[in-house]
């Protein structure tokens, strides 16, 4: 048997699941857990999802695990605890993460302004349309590391609409994978925001300037950052759960 088959044949290395256990043990509400379910399955009557899938743990074990409704509109296969969902953006909880870690640590407040940290945002605008034109107005208060983590702090996206302000997200450098998180945020800030702060939610490149905050706190690259504190530290954790144990 050659290594390469050897390598197809041996199995890889699972994770062991986390055991189960009842939600008032790990000081959880069954009645208040009932209670998502019970929202989500109205979800499902009504047509707006076609099934979820919903996991509650803490401190190691599960309190609350349930698959509820089908995997695909079209189908009539059931949802399954194991059912596979493609999900994307998930860098934008991870670095959620390292930013409340140094929420935590008291390096800043919630409602600190991002000005505080990445000055290019003290002169911002927000872009309001008037008969086809684009007109600057001055913000009525500041972007705050809240509104990042929320999702209301007037930046967009340039592929979620063709607005005025989405155009000039378009035609600026972005998307460039040859600029730093420094320069991406220089970009964002001397574009015109959305909406004011606070005002609305707009799936955005908020958490992108997330990023650059924990650079600029930590004084570490975001990918030095995240990994260091939360990748290394959880696969640490990962392997000393598969070690067998010493004879």
């Amino acid at each position: 048997m050659t290594a390469q088959t050897a390598a197809k044949h041996s199995p890889a290395p699972q994770t062991p699941p986390l055991p189960q256990t009842k939600p008032e043990s790990l000081g959880l509400s069954s009645i208040r857990l009932q209670r998502m379910s019970d929202a989500f399955k109205r979800d499902i009557d009504k047509g707006t999802t076609p099934g979820v899938t919903m996991m509650v743990a803490r401190r190691g074990q599960i309190g609350w695990f349930e698959a509820l409704g089908r995997q695909n509109p079209a189908a009539s296969t059931p949802m399954a605890h194991n059912s596979i969902f493609r999900i994307f953006s998930m860098s934008k909880p991870i670095v959620s993460v390292g930013i409340m870690m140094l929420l935590e640590e008291g390096h800043f407040l919630l409602n600190d302004p991002v000005a505080k940290y990445i000055p290019e945002f003290a002169d911002q605008k927000v872009g309001v349309e008037n008969n086809g034109k684009l007109e600057l107005v001055a913000l009525k208060r500041p972007i705050t590391i809240q509104d990042l983590l929320r999702h209301t702090s007037g930046i967009t996206y340039d592929h979620t609409g063709n607005g005025l302000v989405q155009q000039l997200y378009q035609q600026s450098r972005l998307r460039s994978r040859k600029i730093s998180n420094a320069e991406h945020a220089a970009l964002v800030a001397s574009l015109p925001l959305m909406c004011q702060p606070g005002a609305e939610w707009n799936y955005s490149r908020s958490t992108d300037i997330l990023g650059r905050i924990i650079e600029v706190v930590s004084g570490k690259t975001l990918s030095a950052f995240l990994t260091e504190r939360i990748a290394c530290r959880r696969l640490s954790k990962s392997r000393r759960r598969r070690a067998p144990s010493s004879p």
